[in-house]
């Protein structure tokens, strides 16, 4: 382990817009039939402000740009593996929602195994305009730590 990675390293802040377009298509590919991830008016009608993000949608479609968290966290992508992932939904989440948050490295273990393993897992909140948490994500990635 690099003595710069530690328990509360964080990665830098990201901003991002959540797209329409996105949510459709990942409700397309869950082969989700209600319209409220879909169709704006039915949406609304239910009482959402758009098109609303189906569970789990925040992970595949981050806002915050992947290469900050193997350059924050010092994760060598050639030798990692990534692990479980769990999400636990605070609030709605709909296209044009504004959501910013950060990564935190908030725990490093090891395995043993035919090769080491280091086990970071990493949790990054979602926040809305109003900074009230939406969605937290935590992800485990396991780094081999001798090289082949």
């Amino acid at each position: 382990m690099s003595a710069a990675r530690a328990v509360g390293l964080a990665a830098p802040e990201f901003r991002g817009v959540i797209e329409r377009v996105k949510i459709i298509e990942y409700a397309e590919a869950l082969g989700l039939g209600n319209p409220i991830h879909f169709d704006v008016a039915a949406a609304r009608a239910a009482g959402y402000r758009d098109v609303v993000a189906p569970p789990g949608f925040i992970n595949p479609f981050s806002l915050q740009p992947r290469a900050w968290k193997f350059d924050t966290f010092q994760i060598d992508e050639h030798n990692a593996l990534a692990g479980e992932w769990s999400w636990e939904q605070h609030d709605v989440v709909c296209a044009g929602d504004e959501l910013h948050g950060r990564s935190v490295l908030v725990e490093i273990g090891a395995k043993q195994g035919k090769r080491p393993m280091e086990v970071l897992v990493i949790e990054t909140r979602y926040l809305d305009a109003g900074d009230r948490p939406v969605v937290t994500v935590r992800d485990m990635t396991l780094e081999f730590r001798d090289r082949p």
